[in-house]
């Protein structure tokens, strides 16, 4: 999921470094580095949020026009096909589905939490670019 804000002249680097003080406060390991068009953030291995999975969150554009885009990067490799899940929940007495709930349970508490965290960062670092563009 991605949102995008215009005319809030933020500072891009800023918001990043207070994205990343939201996964260590949630006990993520996170790497915050630059890439051309911006920033971005790489998160796993929370001992609160159980995910199958890391997060990727990238932060682009201009102080005056930008996105975030925050994304959990799975192994592609696993589909949820109707008859693995079937076999699964013969085989294992549902194991794994139980586990890949909780996980989509725990990602969807912590997209929320996410998005009230960055909605509230915008909103205080309005005007902190010094050059706006």
């Amino acid at each position: 999921m991605h949102k995008s804000w215009e005319e809030k002249n933020v500072d891009l680097a800023l918001l990043t470094s207070r994205i990343g003080d939201f996964f260590r406060v949630k006990d993520f390991e996170a790497v915050r580095g630059t890439i051309p068009t911006g920033y971005q953030i790489f998160a796993e291995d929370s001992p609160y949020f159980k995910i199958n999975g890391y997060i990727s969150v990238t932060v682009e554009g201009t102080p005056g026009n930008f996105t975030v885009d925050f994304k959990l990067c799975t192994d592609k490799k696993k589909r949820d096909l109707p008859h693995s899940m079937f076999l699964e929940s013969m085989l294992f007495g549902g194991h794994f589905i139980l586990r890949r709930l909780r996980s989509e349970d725990a990602w969807l508490k912590l997209e929320n939490e996410f998005w009230r965290h960055t909605e509230n960062v915008v909103l205080s670092l309005s005007n902190s670019a010094k050059d706006p563009v």
